[in-house]
């Protein structure tokens, strides 16, 4: 009885932490039990860990020291950035997609847009929250730098007799300078429209 309330049991274990140590209670015999102490450690150091979360995190949140990721969809495009101590990290914005010119444009368009509005709308809508001047800095930071990268593919206009003309003449004109031979310096002549 006095063991019982000198103990205090875990949940419905049979392990029983005590004033003078941890002890296992099996077949009605208290034997000590390693296990134990590892559970006290391990429970002191997750609650200290979460104790200093809780602590820094507001600092640590207003300093902007970590790495974020920021994954959002905006006008139907995915758009992806990182930023640090609140500056954006150009080279991260939308690189999954590096890999395709195309959708990599579109992304870095999308990108752009994005920091110019967000830029706006936190010039026109200011608060009061902790971090309102480090978003805004970030965002508009972001709007006035950032250059996207523009792709766009389109069909070529038709090319002329002239200009098929004057290309055929220059990759003569190349390869008679290079060779110098007579064949080539004629063909050159021919093509070029020259008697020379």
């Amino acid at each position: 009885m006095l063991l019982e309330r000198a103990c205090h049991c875990l949940s419905k274990t049979p392990i029983c932490c005590c004033v003078t140590g941890c002890w296992l209670l099996a077949a009605g015999l208290l034997i000590p039990s390693v296990t134990c102490a590892d559970v006290l450690t391990d429970s002191y150091t997750a609650f200290t860990q979460t104790l200093g979360k809780v602590l820094f995190q507001p600092i640590t949140d207003s300093v902007g020291s970590e790495l974020q990721s920021i994954h959002i969809e905006y006008h139907n495009q995915p758009v992806s950035f990182q930023y640090q101590l609140w500056r954006l990290r150009p080279n991260s914005v939308c690189q999954p997609l590096k890999y395709s010119v195309l959708k990599y444009s579109a992304c870095s368009e999308a990108a752009s847009q994005f920091f110019r509005e967000t830029c706006q709308t936190l010039q026109q809508q200011p608060n009061r929250s902790p971090n309102y001047p480090n978003y805004k800095r970030l965002y508009c930071n972001a709007a006035a730098s950032y250059q996207p990268v523009i792709a766009k593919v389109r069909r070529s206009a038709p090319v002329g007799e002239n200009a098929e003309q004057r290309q055929k003449c220059s990759m003569l004109t190349l390869k008679a300078a290079r060779t110098r031979k007579n064949i080539d310096i004629y063909n050159r002549d021919k093509a070029c429209g020259e008697d020379s």
